[in-house]
């Protein structure tokens, strides 16, 4: 099993010399969306939108245990729709909790991710970016999640969570 806690290289901060706290993108593509139920964390962590963002490689994003969807490291066809997020450390700290990261459930990754429109403003990031991102842990894999019996899909969309939840 590996476990990403505090280890995870900073390749994203956005940290101002006068802040103590790192700033963190991440590329979130399921249930902590906006309009989904985990986005809470976000909006409680005071996260900033970035933009709304997709996977430079492509992915596959299939739904596990629950509906809950995993993106695959290293697999797929097709670039992941998503959104782009800047958190704190305290933010990252709670998404990998939220996620199971130490347990095995989902693994932080380092994604290249193309940002919809034009972001160059102040703090904006351009039309690429570098973001964390979760994929399917070790535990999940080793409970079936990507397996043949898993179903593949296109996006997580309000009608993909209220079908599998």
């Amino acid at each position: 099993m590996h476990v990403l806690a505090r280890a995870t290289p900073h390749p994203v901060a956005m940290s101002s010399g006068s802040d103590a706290s790192s700033r963190h993108r991440v590329f979130v593509y399921g249930t902590l969306k906006r309009g989904f139920y985990n986005h809470r964390l976000l909006q409680e962590r005071e996260a900033k939108f970035v933009g709304n963002a997709s996977t430079r490689e492509p992915m596959r994003l299939v739904l596990g245990e629950y509906g809950s969807p995993y993106l695959m490291k290293g697999e797929g066809n097709t670039a992941v729709p998503g959104e782009l997020w800047e958190v704190d450390d305290a933010g990252l700290d709670a998404l990998d909790v939220l996620e199971g990261v130490s347990v095995g459930m989902y693994e932080r990754v380092t994604l290249e991710v193309q940002v919809a429109g034009d972001l160059q403003r102040e703090g904006g990031v351009g039309e690429d970016a570098t973001a964390f991102g979760y994929v399917a842990g070790a535990e999940s894999i080793a409970r079936g999640v990507g397996s043949a019996g898993c179903e593949t899909i296109r996006a997580y969309d309000l009608a993909t969570h209220e079908r599998a939840y």
